[in-house]
């Protein structure tokens, strides 16, 4: 069986922060499944906060929206680690 990485992304679902981190996840997963060899597992959490939270495996890996999706990628690379 794979290797599962989970991302979550927690805020509210109108922001547009966390509009956009899902939407760069979804632009990113193949990549993402590539550079990491696991299944990459994107999930929503609603609840009121005042940016966006990045968890990664559990992790919080960011707070906000990265200034970019290479940013973005790091990030997850960083946290969930390379390779199986």
């Amino acid at each position: 069986m794979p290797r599962v990485v989970r991302v979550e992304v927690v805020g509210r679902g109108d922001d547009y922060h966390v509009r956009t981190l899902l939407a760069w996840l979804s632009e990113l997963r193949e990549f993402l499944e590539s550079e990491l060899g696991a299944r990459l597992e994107v999930s929503h959490r609603e609840e009121d906060v005042e940016y966006p939270l990045l968890y990664v495996d559990g992790r919080l890996a960011f707070e906000g929206l990265p200034g970019e999706e290479g940013y973005l990628v790091e990030l997850i690379l960083s946290h969930a680690g390379r390779g199986p």
